[in-house]
């Protein structure tokens, strides 16, 4: 039970990496990303090819960066032009984008299933105490804290961070006062795009990558998006950990529902409170 409750943290803390950028961007740029689950897929196999010939950290250096100049490039050819569209359009062409990166990974690298070898210092497993546990699993769930507070930081403490923040209240009104809103767009997208990257490459030793993987991780994320609060970010948190321990505790007792639980989790969830945990006030006011 106890392994079980870790396991449930730790897929949490990855679906808070994914939803945080979801979050950002939401919160920002008012924009439904179907492209985010692409993002992931594209860092996992960036970090494959590093990893195989100059290592794993390299790898996990290696993804963001290359996430974020496919995201920077997405941006300026196509994606900029659908900011102000409607949601239904911002999906279909977020999604298009997605079916053509998936499909152009399974023709470059088929659709078998890959795994990262990891380095022999987060091999093993530690004793906790109270259960031996995969110490890269615990390297990850670290890495990912650490990510959370950086992330926070960023919007809380930066001059990006403040223009997120007022940007989502009232853009033209930002760009009077001197704010670069276009271009602050540009970086908060890059930045979501890139920590779905990073999480990609780094998350792959624990679950193993195929070009489906992506869509797989990017449905949860969704859900924990919309449980947390649209455009909130400590709603992302708590949703990540919430959806995680309850398809952990799920598979434990009915596995069959583990899937189902999250979605009966954000029914419940709306019909509460229709805006979510947090609405979007984290992200907005900090």
């Amino acid at each position: 039970m106890p392994g079980q409750l870790l396991d449930g943290f730790i897929r949490g803390l990855l679906y808070v990496a994914i939803a945080l950028g979801l979050t950002i961007v939401f919160g920002m740029l008012r924009l439904v990303n179907f492209a985010h689950g692409a993002f992931y897929i594209i860092g996992a196999y960036v970090g494959l090819v590093v990893t195989e010939h100059v290592g794993l950290l390299a790898g996990i250096i290696a993804a963001p960066i290359a996430v974020a100049l496919f995201a920077i490039a997405f941006d300026f050819a196509l994606l900029r032009r659908f900011y102000d569209k409607e949601p239904t359009a911002q999906i279909l062409v977020t999604f298009g984008v997605a079916i053509v990166v998936e499909e152009t990974l399974r023709l470059i690298f088929t659709g078998t299933t890959r795994t990262y070898v990891v380095p022999a210092w987060v091999q093993g497993s530690l004793n906790l105490g109270f259960t031996q546990y995969p110490t890269y699993r615990i390297a990850f769930g670290l890495g990912v804290i650490v990510l959370v507070i950086a992330v926070w930081l960023f919007i809380q403490r930066t001059n990006y961070g403040l223009i997120v923040r007022a940007g989502v209240r009232d853009r033209t009104m930002v760009q009077l006062l001197g704010g670069n809103v276009r271009q602050a767009s540009t970086v908060i997208f890059a930045l979501g795009a890139a920590l779905a990257g990073l999480v990609g490459a780094a998350a792959s030793p624990i679950y193993s990558i195929d070009p489906g993987k992506g869509f797989e991780f990017l449905v949860p994320s969704f859900v924990v998006v919309v449980i947390g609060g649209l455009g909130s970010f400590w709603g992302a948190v708590l949703g990540g950990l919430l959806v995680g321990e309850l398809q952990s505790l799920t598979t434990l007792f009915l596995p069959a529902a583990s899937d189902l639980v999250i979605y009966v989790a954000m029914a419940l969830v709306l019909l509460v409170k229709p805006s979510g945990l947090f609405g979007e006030s984290e992200v907005i006011r900090g």
